[in-house]
């Protein structure tokens, strides 16, 4: 048994689960697992990188998720809390301590291979119900430090500087330059929109087809873990630029999307172009997470995206 075997059993065994049958799903960032527990009943379990050690800001993506399921109008995991009835779950480790959550399974199959007119609908009325629960509820949790550290707003913007700086010999001195008026362009753009109770607020921001599971026709979101504060415009950004991925399907996908969200809330935005910023957002985001990540697979796995995102920058921002 290695090391990640060991921690894994000991986390397990913080929700009674000696013995249960694990499958390693992803490690991008989270290693994430599923679980089947001696009586056949399934969960999800994350583990956190030894990076990660904020663990209020991940209780409160549970303690989110706990109030959306409160509402009982969209699909998301189910926090499960552990046998001293917490959230969060810490072991001791050789590198310190390790984080770990455990869901119910979510039972279903990513929507990227299922994008028909009617899960598109469905995935347009859930976001704009997650979108209609933080209008709602989303005030008193932005009066105190609440995922405070997940922001997608102008702070991130600024950020991108220094990542832009110390990986300038990797981008190449052209990209330099393209990306440094990206980030002053957003913040004018930034500034002008502002930020109101109507187009800024909680928001999933990865909202990825991956994160839609479908089953039986019916969708449920996942992967809350990048939960943050930001314009409702950016959540959706992130669905445009994957539909992007496929041109000939594009407006189609589009149409429907915005037509099953319109049945829950009114679109926030009036004209398309109100997109350009947070499609820059959405790239520069990506591009960060490309160059940042400590791990070598995200480069390997989706570098190849990496031109066609300094592409799309360059047409947003007008060059």
């Amino acid at each position: 048994m290695n090391n990640e075997q060991q921690i894994l059993q000991k986390v397990l065994e913080r929700y009674d689960l000696s013995g249960a049958k694990t499958q390693l799903l992803g490690s991008l960032w989270n290693r994430v697992y599923r679980v089947e527990a001696k009586n056949g009943h399934l969960y999800s379990l994350r583990l956190c990188p030894p990076t990660i050690q904020d663990k209020r800001s991940v209780e409160d993506e549970l303690v989110w998720l706990e109030l959306i399921i409160s509402q009982q109008h969209v699909g998301v995991p189910c926090p499960v809390r552990n046998q001293q009835q917490k959230l969060i779950t810490v072991v001791s480790t050789a590198e310190g301590a390790r984080l770990s959550c455990l869901f119910e399974w979510v039972e279903g199959e990513p929507a990227l291979k299922y994008l028909t007119p009617s899960v598109m609908r469905q995935i347009g009325r859930a976001v704009a119900t997650l979108h209609e629960i933080s209008r709602k509820f989303g005030r008193p949790f932005h009066e105190n430090d609440f995922r405070n550290s997940y922001r997608y707003d102008s702070s991130l913007a600024i950020s991108h500087r220094e990542w832009i700086v110390e990986h300038h010999a990797e981008i190449g001195m052209e990209n330099v330059t393209l990306l440094h008026t990206a980030v002053t362009w957003l913040l004018e753009e930034l500034r002008r929109i502002g930020e109101t109770s109507d187009n800024f607020g909680l928001i999933h921001a990865d909202l990825h087809f991956e994160n839609f599971l479908v089953r039986d026709g019916e969708v449920s979101v996942i992967d809350f873990d990048q939960l943050g504060r930001g314009h409702y415009l950016y959540d959706l950004a992130i669905l445009i630029v994957e539909l992007f991925d496929e041109p000939e399907d594009y407006a189609e996908r589009w149409h429907n999307f915005k037509a099953g969200y319109q049945q829950v809330a009114a679109l926030p935005f009036g004209e398309e172009s109100e997109m350009n910023p947070f499609i820059v957002a959405v790239n520069l985001a990506f591009l960060d997470w490309v160059y940042n990540s400590p791990n070598p697979a995200v480069h390997k796995q989706i570098g190849q995206r990496i031109p066609a995102t300094f592409a799309s920058i360059r047409e947003r921002i007008g060059l």
